[in-house]
Parts: C-alpha cells; sequence; structure tokens
C-alpha cells in the first residue's frame, strides 16, 4: 500500500511549537512525506491533490486540523471530497490532530510537543493500514422532502419546495399549525398555495415512528390521527421551532445532536447543518426576528438540502459492522443491544445479519456480541489495540503520570479539542505532555479489552469522555458505557488494580475548561496513589 503522509504548518499556528519538516523527514520511508502551509489555502490544496494523483497513493494521513474541522470550516470539506475522487477510500483516510491536541496544549515544550506528534502520526498510519476499505452504495434521490413542524419556517420552506417542483410532507406534532398570531395573516397566501397543492400533505397528531436510509432515499414510518402510513423521501427539514420535548422524540431515529437546551445543534459551517447530509434544520432563533428570520432560515434549509437532492447520483460509504460468520452464534444480543434495529436473525442458517440501511456503525453490538463475531469498519478492533500500544510506548518524559485519555466523535473530540484550544500563550501548557488522546466511534465500543490493554502498555491511568446523558449521537452509547462501568473497575481489582485509575468524565461538546481541569486532577491522583503505593 503506498500511503502518503501530508502535515501541515496551519500558518505557523502548529509550526511554532510542533517540529514538523524534523516530522517529514523521519517519515522519509513512506511513498510521499510533505509540509504544507495550510490545508485549506488553494495553491497548497492543488499541489496536494496533484501528489496523490502523480504518486499514485492508496492511503493518505492528514497531520495538522481536527477531522471536524474539515466540517466546520466553510467549505472545509472540498479537499476530503476531493481526495476521495483521486481515488483514496473514504477508510483510507486518517488524521492526526497535532493541532488541538499537540500544538495548542502543549505551547512552549517544543521537544515533548514534537515527539508527542509522532507517536499520532504512528497511530493514524496504522489506522488506514488496518482498516479494510469501505464499499459505497449509489442511489438516485427522490424529489420529495419531509418538513418536520408546521411552523412558519416549516410552510415557507414546503412553498419554496413546491416552486422547485418537490413534492413535501409537512408533519405536525399537535393538532394544528403552529403559527405566532402576528404572522397568521403574513402567511395565508403560502398556506392556501400549499393546501391547494397536491403535491403537498399535511400530517397532524403525527409522529416519526421509523426511519431508515440515507440523503437521498429514506423511508419514512409515520403515525398520526390518521393511522399508520410509510413514505419515501429524498431529505427531511427540521423546523421545531424552541421544543426539546419533540426533539427529544425524534433524537433517536434521526441521530441529532442536541444542546445544553435540548434543541438540535448545527454542526459544520453553513447554517442549519447536521451530521447527516440529508437533514436540514431551520434554527429557533432566540431574539424576536418575525418573519425575517423564518424566511432566512428556510431558505438556507432550501437551498443546501436541494444542491444534495439535485445531483443526480449520490454515493454513501457503509460504515457498517462487519460479521464473521464462523463466530457468530445466532444468540441476537445485537438484537437487543441495537438501538437502530440493524440487526436481525436469519432464522435458515442461525446468523446474525446487518441492513445497512439501518446501522450506523457505533459499535454497541461489537462491544455486547459474547463470542467476538461483530467487528467495526471505521474502527476496527485491530487498529484500536493497536493504537494502545503506539500509545503506551510514548513517553512523556517529565515523570507525569501515563494518561489515556478515549473520547467519541461526538461531544468527546469536540470537547478535548475545545480543551487544546482554550489554552492561552504563556499560560503553560494545558494538561500534561503525558496524555494520550485515542479517538473511537462512541462510548458504547468501548470493550473491557480496550482498557486492560492501556494498563497492560504502561498507562496509569485511562480516562472515559462521554457523553451527558440524553445527548449520545447514538441515543444509547453513553447509558451503555455506563452500565459497564461496575465490569470495568470489578475487572481491574481482579487484576490488582486500583479501580480509581479509571476516570469517567461526562461532557457537553462545549466543556472545553472542564477536560483541562479533569485531566490534570486526574493526574494529580495518580501521582497521589503512587506515593502512597497503591500503583499495581
Amino acid at each position: 500500500m503506498r500511503t502518503g503522509l501530508f502535515l501541515s504548518r496551519d500558518d505557523g499556528t502548529i509550526s511554532d511549537t510542533v517540529d514538523v519538516d524534523a516530522l517529514a523527514s523521519a517519515y522519509s520511508s513512506l511513498a510521499v512525506a510533505r509540509v504544507y502551509d495550510s490545508f485549506f489555502r488553494y495553491a497548497d490544496q492543488r499541489a496536494l491533490l496533484d501528489t496523490v494523483r502523480e504518486s499514485r497513493l492508496d492511503a493518505v494521513v492528514l497531520a495538522g486540523n481536527s477531522p471536524r474541522h474539515f466540517q466546520q470550516a466553510l467549505d472545509g470539506d472540498l479537499v476530503l471530497n476531493a481526495l476521495k475522487r483521486h481515488g483514496i477510500n473514504e477508510n483510507k483516510l486518517a488524521f492526526a490532530n497535532i493541532k488541538e491536541q499537540v500544538a495548542l496544549p502543549h505551547q512552549g515544550d517544543r521537544e515533548k510537543a514534537t515527539r508527542k506528534a509522532r507517536t499520532l502520526i504512528d497511530v493514524a498510519l496504522a489506522k488506514v493500514e488496518a482498516s479494510p476499505a469501505v464499499n459505497s452504495t449509489l442511489l438516485a434521490p427522490r424529489r420529495s422532502v419531509l418538513i418536520v413542524g408546521a411552523t412558519a419556517g416549516g410552510l415557507i420552506a414546503a412553498s419554496e419546495l413546491l416552486g422547485k417542483g418537490y413534492r413535501v410532507y409537512i408533519v405536525e406534532s399537535g393538532p394544528s399549525l403552529r403559527l405566532p398570531a402576528g404572522l397568521k395573516d403574513d402567511l395565508l397566501p403560502v398556506l392556501t398555495g400549499l393546501q391547494s397543492d397536491p403535491r403537498a400533505r399535511f400530517f397532524f397528531d403525527a409522529t416519526i415512528a421509523d426511519l431508515s436510509g440515507y440523503c437521498g432515499q429514506y423511508t419514512v414510518g409515520l403515525r398520526s390521527s390518521c393511522g399508520e402510513c410509510t413514505f419515501a423521501a429524498g431529505g427531511i427539514i427540521l423546523s421545531v421551532g424552541n421544543d426539546p420535548a419533540l426533539v427529544k422524540a425524534l433524537r433517536s431515529t434521526m441521530r441529532l445532536s442536541i444542546n445544553r437546551d435540548g434543541l438540535p445543534e448545527e454542526e459544520g459551517s453553513r447554517i442549519g447543518q447536521t451530521t447527516d447530509p440529508g437533514i436540514w434544520l431551520i434554527p429557533f432563533a432566540k431574539t424576536s426576528g418575525g418573519l425575517e428570520a423564518e424566511l432566512s432560515g428556510a431558505a438556507a434549509a432550501v437551498s443546501s438540502l436541494t444542491t444534495e437532492l439535485d445531483a443526480g447520483e449520490l454515493e454513501h460509504p457503509l460504515f457498517i459492522t462487519t460479521i464473521e460468520e464462523s463466530l457468530c452464534g445466532g444468540c441476537g444480543t445485537c438484537v437487543k443491544t441495537c438501538a437502530f434495529s440493524a440487526s436481525r436473525i436469519d432464522l435458515a442458517h442461525k446468523l446474525s445479519v446487518v441492513d445497512p440501511e439501518r446501522c450506523k456503525g457505533c459499535g454497541n453490538c461489537v462491544t455486547a456480541c459474547p463470542t467476538g463475531a461483530r467487528d467495526l469498519l471505521s474502527y476496527p478492533r485491530e487498529y484500536v489495540s493497536r493504537a494502545i500500544r503506539l500509545l503506551g510506548q510514548a513517553t512523556a518524559g517529565n515523570g507525569d503520570p501515563k494518561i489515556l485519555a478515549i473520547f467519541c466523535r461526538t461531544c468527546g473530540q469536540l470537547a478535548v479539542d475545545a480543551a487544546g484550544a482554550a489554552a492561552k500563550p504563556g499560560a503553560g501548557p494545558a494538561y500534561s505532555p503525558g496524555v494520550m488522546p485515542l479517538l473511537v466511534e462512541c462510548g458504547g465500543s468501548v470493550d473491557t479489552q480496550y482498557v486492560l490493554e492501556a494498563f497492560r502498555n504502561g498507562f496509569d491511568g485511562v480516562a472515559l469522555f462521554m457523553c451527558r446523558d440524553g445527548h449520545c449521537h447514538n441515543v444509547v452509547g453513553n447509558t451503555d458505557l455506563e452500565r459497564r462501568l461496575g465490569l470495568f473497575r470489578a475487572v481491574l481489582r481482579s487484576r490488582n488494580i486500583d479501580g480509581e485509575r479509571l476516570r469517567v468524565v461526562p461532557v457537553y461538546a462545549d466543556d472545553g475548561r472542564l477536560v483541562g481541569e479533569e485531566l490534570n486532577s486526574f493526574g494529580h491522583d495518580l501521582t497521589a496513589m503512587a506515593a502512597v503505593g497503591t500503583r499495581r
């Protein structure tokens, strides 16, 4: 496999602390190892992509920004999409976040920061080596949209979609339209147009009972005052206003990230963006903007969604769980565990079967499987174990305890990155270089063996950063992890390891300060444990 390593100076933000040129030299045995000023500057992107093509690379590691930054920066995903067009499989692209997890939290210690950055690059290289290429599905988008919320924004969005030739399904959880008294007259022409158009259909006292599929082709199961029905939709627009109860009901079917107020959280650089390219929000405006705010939010959601759906063909990588049939006993544990109804048992063959239109690749079933028949394509067991060994081999170099910080791709990753970004120049490190980060898909995918592996490889402590209750992107990942904590500590005690060497920290996405405080506190506690002879 021909692998390319591309490092970013980030216009000095990284290179002021990390010697990226020395790192490129250290990886001269790779097919390519080059440094650029920024991954987001046109000239550097062009040069990087030309190198990928000319060198015929099979895998790429980007050492610089957080993978989330490519989603959140305006048009930041352009380089990622271009890499895929140049033949880099979705699972052969990995990131070493040496900005938020090294350069920013460890300013002023160039030697230790560079050493830690090299370890994170080694982990990223291990990921592209151990992760199998993923298949994709191609589909033709449907020209129909589900709109959740008969609000002003929802009605305006529906009207605009009809004007673009789309069919719309407007679903409202209550018995009637949700319109402020001051806007009813203004929206009367819009409402009349919707009620008279056969391509628009209203459902009241309705709930989304089921949702499967991808952007372009969703299958929606609806339960309403008219009974139950199923229909197809190419995309979804949410206009739920200030209704945390409704958002909570939608979360399990749409995997919504929600903020501290219980409302949908935007994820990305564009207004109303979620992690699913087929689901867009009309954001709730806390300040009264009247019809203007609703018009703006609806226009942004419609424009973004139809940009996706107007494509002739959409491609979706299938990051599902895999099943080793020789190990599967058909016990059905995966069926009980899955929050998305993605598993079933083939009774004729007594084997578990995955529904690719439902599977989110969260990993809960992988951890629950008693025979080890399941595995994740995105973070396979082989990679995670190898990553823990590589991280364990690194040395802090200052006598600080070594801590493995495990965090998920949503709240955990954002909070850990925020801890680094919050570091102030001249104020010292945000936390010790002895903290080694490990990104996993979900808290629910953290296995007992990973915790044991960490201690076998010399870590003094393990910190698990998980989503707060009710905020897990995979609905039950954090609660499944919480249920296993007793088992984790019991297994540690059976190995003569103090259970307090495992710390669990629930976080919101913006809990950067909390992450730094917890890591420093944990380090102090581990030092104290060692001082009184509690270390195994």
